[in-house]
């Protein structure tokens, strides 16, 4: 998950991820049949240490990188856009839009951009641009109102690739209603590169120290299995 941090320290919106861990139950509450009270109650204290539970992302504003590119659009505030592949409905918040044959409003996978009320955004031919509340102007005329929809569980979205989330429950969409519109600019990447390379030193390290004492413990183990055999 640290590699992929790194690998997307330069992608725009993407936003950072980190592994939660939980609690492993002790492995005497996993044995099946009996165990005398004594050796129950060695085991638990052992204890299970712990294991992978799931990622999460963390929703952190990135910077604000100027590009010149009048259809390159970055949000500032919460909320994201919503993009739809003509089936399902995905969230972002990679603002790199561009015109299709059809004159739809899309990101770089062909996913279309939806306004405030859930439908794709089609243009007539001219200059397009996009004010500070999100309407989208052609040839200064507003044309549409971007939707920038905040789910009632944050914790709920789940990335799927290609910079978008989806839902892994039901969730309401709300409007963020403090969210500015800074067009020609993108987000740029939420992960700072000094930060996760720390991180994988971290690891590195504590993987070390975890082998060993594996290490160790088998050694230890060993040597005792052969005093008591002679």
């Amino acid at each position: 998950m640290i590699s992929n941090n790194l690998a997307n320290s330069s992608t725009q919106g993407f936003k950072r991820d980190f592994l939660a861990l939980r609690q492993r139950d002790p492995e005497v509450q996993r044995l099946n049949g009996s165990l005398n009270a004594s050796t129950r109650r060695e085991l638990l204290a052992i204890g299970g240490a712990v294991e992978a539970d799931r990622s999460h992302s963390i929703h952190t504003q990135g910077n604000l990188t100027p590009t010149g590119n009048p259809l390159d659009l970055a949000l500032h505030g919460s909320g994201f856009f919503k993009v739809t592949d003509g089936v399902n409905s995905y969230y972002t918040r990679d603002g790199a839009f561009t015109k299709d044959l059809q004159g739809f409003l899309v990101l770089q996978n062909g996913f279309r951009l939806m306004s405030d009320d859930g439908e794709p955004i089609q243009l007539d031919e001219g200059k397009v641009e996009f004010d500070t509340i999100g309407r989208v102007l052609v040839n200064d005329a507003p044309v549409a109102q971007i939707g920038v929809f905040m789910p009632s569980k944050l914790d709920a979205l789940h990335k799927i690739g290609e910079n978008m989330f989806e839902s892994l429950e039901p969730v309401t969409d709300e409007i963020a209603v403090d969210t500015k519109f800074v067009g020609g600019h993108l987000e740029a990447s939420s992960v700072s590169a000094v930060r996760e390379m720390t991180s994988l030193i971290e690891a590195h390290r504590a993987y070390e120290a975890n082998a060993r004492m594996i290490s160790l413990q088998d050694e230890t183990l060993g040597k005792a299995i052969s005093q008591i055999a002679t």
